[in-house]
């Protein structure tokens, strides 16, 4: 995974190019053309493995907490099935993007991101396997420790209770002194009015919440920069 990362960071953005050779040696330019081309063909199957990853909206960054933290959302709903390599690499690319935008949304004053997990309509089919988790949660404990503000857990019913009995014991144990669950309006109007605004709330947070649209994850993925946020507004460069 770890030298994967920066593949999978780039792997929808338009306008990185790798460096271009400056070998005056033939051999050289040959394996760095070689080099490049490898490059870009891992990159095409990595965007193709994460939109199917996301294709049914699981997870997305959209909105900012009030001192300018991104939101990652998740949606445990909507997955039923799990290829291991992309399970990990659609987190790693999720995580890595909710801080570019933290970075760039608080001129690198904040480091730390906000992660939440909307259980409505949850049903054990929606659990992946625990080898699966255990070895994502290894993944997130190695090389992004201590980048997580809160972990927020809403409206878990009741089932998932024994889903998390098993993965609890996976987590380290900063983070999971992070994990909050809230359940019922009043404890979410309780927790939430204070970390974020109605305009970046989604209604399962607050019912006034106006971050409501089904998110459009073609877009999300390759037409909104990799630091802004779904539903951000952004400048087209010229």
């Amino acid at each position: 995974v770890e030298k994967n990362v920066d593949d999978i960071r780039l792997c929808f953005d338009k306008t990185h190019s790798s460096s271009s050779s400056s070998s005056e040696n033939e051999e050289e330019k040959k394996a760095d053309d070689s080099y490049e081309e490898e490059k870009r063909k891992e990159r095409t199957r990595i965007r193709k493995g994460l939109e199917d990853r996301f294709q049914n909206g699981a997870s997305v960054v959209r909105g900012y907490t009030k001192d300018g933290r991104a939101l990652f959302l998740n949606f445990p709903r909507t997955e039923t099935s799990w290829n291991e390599e992309f399970f990990i690499a659609g987190n790693i690319y999720t995580i890595e993007r909710a801080l570019a935008c933290t970075e760039r949304n608080t001129d690198g004053e904040k480091s730390k991101i906000v992660v939440m997990y909307d259980y409505n309509e949850y049903a054990m089919k929606n659990s992946p396997p625990t080898q699966l988790v255990k070895k994502l949660l290894y993944n997130l404990r190695d090389h992004w420790p201590e980048r997580l503000e809160h972990v927020f857990v809403v409206d878990a019913p009741f089932i998932f209770r024994a889903f998390w009995a098993v993965i609890k014991h996976f987590i380290d144990p900063i983070t999971k002194d992070l994990v909050q669950f809230v359940t019922g309006e009043e404890m979410k109007r309780k927790v939430f009015s204070e970390i974020v605004s109605e305009e970046h709330a989604t209604p399962w947070m607050l019912a006034e919440g106006k971050n409501a649209e089904d998110a459009d994850m073609q877009k999300y993925l390759r037409d909104i920069p990799f630091d802004y946020a779904y539903g951000e507004k952004f400048s087209d460069p010229i």
